[in-house]
């Protein structure tokens, strides 16, 4: 891959795991709300245990394009 992908492909996923954090922010936010009302959220938690899974796999792949930039000079 050559570096111009490689860094097109990190801003995608740089500009993915921003939206991320904030949809992640955004579920423990509702998760509180939900709570406070004495409402069941146990769905709300697991949805936000996938979200960080999904978040942690693309730090991964953010971190492999990193690496692969550094080795590419």
């Amino acid at each position: 891959m050559d570096q111009s992908t490689l860094h097109q492909r990190l801003q995608v996923v740089e500009a993915l795991l921003q939206r991320m954090e904030a949809n992640i922010a955004f579920q423990g936010r509702m998760i509180a709300t939900l709570d406070r009302g004495g409402n069941h959220v146990k769905a709300a938690k697991m949805f936000l245990r996938r979200l960080e899974a999904e978040h942690a796999r693309h730090v991964d792949e953010r971190d492999r394009f990193f690496k692969l930039l550094a080795n590419s000079f």
